[in-house]
């Protein structure tokens, strides 16, 4: 008979096996393929200005908007990693490719390339814009004034390399992200020491009976590097020299992606660098600086965006056996780059009607409605008749 200090070590191995397996188990990724596309069709046509003269550009275009893969990598309990390629129009890209660490339940450290956390309705996925774009996008049409295209302009938003913290209070309710980047935009080294800093608040204010959120507020600050070049006609930039300009916004949302009422609302303003001799782009690294530049090179820019949107489900009301939601939307974009001038405004309104087929496949149909006035202080307009396809899996 074997004894009880014998059989110990087996005992003990065989709690330990089950155990050890578990946590090689739970090191092993998790790994999740998803992607979409977006192809799109649109016309053009306007008041003809030195800045739009359709008879020297093709106004009217199909296009694959948007072909991405993203894979969500999942790595124990506490590892989280994005990648997303972009293929569109043949051109080969990467939006995000970062990697998040949980260091306690509710903080994380994320390290490489994201969105800086500025601006409620960029930080929508694409497959949920009920206004079909962003900003005012006129092929033939360069600068226009909408809060999206100033932003992007600027550097305030978009994709960046770098570091971000972020911490969850409140059982969630009260989100908080503070980041810091290279500021040269998305895939793109930096030219200089200096860093863009972005920080972000957002709060749950009042919840459904499901306890899901109905109104949410947040506040946003943004402050970005802007390199100088070394001559004015130079490529390259003095990597202890920078300029630094800023931005602040406020935004409101309620409902959300799903039936019923939906409304988002961004409010933005601070430092803008119009299409002046001292601006200089470089690529993806834009909006920065000939050298000796002179602050009244700057400009102080005010912007508000409204969407909204409702949608209904069809199929459970009416028996429908194509079109599960159909959702009427409109936006409401007012924008003005330089508040002490006159008669350089932007304004927005795009009415869209998205047919969603399921959860993952819908068809919008919009129209742009872009009303500015040209050098010499003329009313101008601009319209864009939008179709737009997309699946996602």
């Amino acid at each position: 008979m074997r004894s009880s200090s014998a059989r110990s070590p087996l005992a003990t191995l065989a709690v330990l096996l089950p155990a050890v397996a578990h946590a090689a188990a739970a090191q092993i990724p998790a790994v999740r393929i998803t992607g979409r596309i977006q192809t799109q069709f649109t016309a053009v046509s306007g008041d003809s200005t030195s800045s739009f003269t359709p008879d020297t550009v093709v106004t009217s275009s199909f296009e694959v908007r948007r072909f991405r893969f993203q894979a969500d990598v999942q790595i124990g309990d506490d590892i989280t990693m994005v990648l997303q390629p972009t293929f569109e129009m043949g051109a080969l890209g990467m939006r995000d490719a970062w990697l998040r660490v949980g260091f306690a339940r509710h903080f994380g450290l994320t390290v490489g390339q994201e969105k800086k956390p500025f601006n409620r309705y960029e930080l929508n996925s694409s497959i949920n814009l009920p206004s079909i774009e962003r900003g005012a996008r006129f092929r033939g049409f360069a600068r226009a004034v909408a809060q999206n295209n100033l932003l992007e302009e600027n550097g305030y938003i978009r994709h960046d390399i770098g570091a971000s913290l972020d911490g969850s209070f409140a059982a969630g309710r009260v989100r908080v992200k503070v980041g810091v980047y290279n500021g040269t935009g998305e895939s793109a080294a930096d030219v200089n020491d200096a860093k863009t800093y972005a920080a972000r608040a957002t709060g749950t204010v009042l919840e459904d009976a499901e306890r899901r959120p109905r109104l949410r507020l947040g506040a946003a600050f943004v402050a970005r590097d802007r390199a100088v070049t070394r001559t004015a006609s130079s490529t390259t930039f003095w990597p202890d020299s920078a300029r630094r300009t800023a931005a602040v916004a406020i935004d409101a949302e309620w409902g959300d992606f799903r039936p019923g009422l939906h409304v988002i609302v961004d409010v933005a303003t601070g430092d803008h660098l119009g299409p002046s001799a001292a601006r200089y782009d470089t690529g993806r690294n834009f909006g920065n600086l000939r050298p000796n530049t002179l602050g009244a090179a700057f400009s102080r820019f005010r912007s508000l965006q409204i969407i909204g949107a409702y949608r209904v489900a069809v199929r459970a009301v009416a028996g429908a056996r194509l079109v599960e939601f159909v959702e009427p939307a409109v936006r409401l974009d007012l924008t003005d780059p330089d508040t002490d001038k006159d008669g350089d405004a932007g304004t927005l309104l795009t009415p869209v009607l998205n047919l969603h087929f399921s959860e993952t496949a819908l068809l919008r149909a919009g129209l742009d409605l872009y009303r500015y006035r040209d050098a010499v202080g003329a009313d101008r307009s601009l319209r864009v008749v939008r179709f737009s396809w997309q699946a996602s899996f």
